[in-house]
């Protein structure tokens, strides 16, 4: 399953507060696994091309509602707890410097934590109460942004990125646990990397225009 962290069409354009002449390019990403898919993705555009939404974490069913949400540094992140049941969400990542605990949470509560660690970092998000929930926050610069989710059954993926700012340069994709992948848009050499993970080859990346 494959989701904007923004909306389509006319409402993309407003979001983004960018006109149409500017969305000019649309772009078709190929994924292909070696094995075992991972859980999430992020593709963006990095840089400040837009408005970016506000970034809300939620929960309900013991669960998180986003596998990953994208948060501007320097901004917050709103945790809310839509579910039946308290929680207690938590970040501790020594490399980025994500260290918080919202504490406990029960139904209906909601709290806003600053975006004040590392830029660029991929940071994950657990509940004390709940081990088995996760999800991750993008601390990144992206008004344009595409979230995606991979089922275990599949290992090939085609994902449609439609209206890419004109004025964009890069494309990165992000992985937890996988080495970045950055491509330059205007230098199609680049379009074709390969996927890894700690330097291990675990998949392939192509992009089509």
């Amino acid at each position: 399953m494959y989701r904007f962290n923004t909306v389509y069409g006319g409402l993309l354009l407003s979001l983004l507060g960018l006109s149409p002449s500017v969305l000019a390019a649309d772009y078709t990403v190929r994924l292909q696994f070696e094995k075992r898919p991972p859980k999430t993705a992020l593709l963006y555009v990095p840089g400040d091309l837009g408005e970016q939404s506000q970034a809300v974490v939620d929960q309900v069913d013991k669960s998180f509602t986003e596998s990953l949400v994208v948060a501007a540094p320097g901004q917050a992140v709103v945790f809310k707890n839509s579910d039946e049941v308290d929680h207690n969400i938590f970040a501790n990542d020594m490399k980025s410097g994500a260290r918080f605990d919202v504490g406990l949470m029960p139904p209906g509560g909601e709290k806003n934590i600053p975006v004040d660690w590392k830029a660029d970092s991929l940071v994950r998000i657990g509940c004390k109460i709940h081990p088995k929930m996760r999800t991750y926050i993008a601390a990144v610069d992206a008004a344009y942004s595409k979230v995606m989710e991979f089922s275990s059954a599949t290992s090939d993926y085609s994902i449609s990125l439609e209206g890419v700012p004109d004025a964009a340069a890069q494309l990165l994709l992000r992985i937890p646990k996988y080495d970045p992948v950055v491509i330059d848009l205007n230098d199609p050499s680049t379009w074709t990397a390969t996927l890894t993970k700690k330097g291990k080859t675990r998949g392939s990346f192509v992009l089509e225009r």
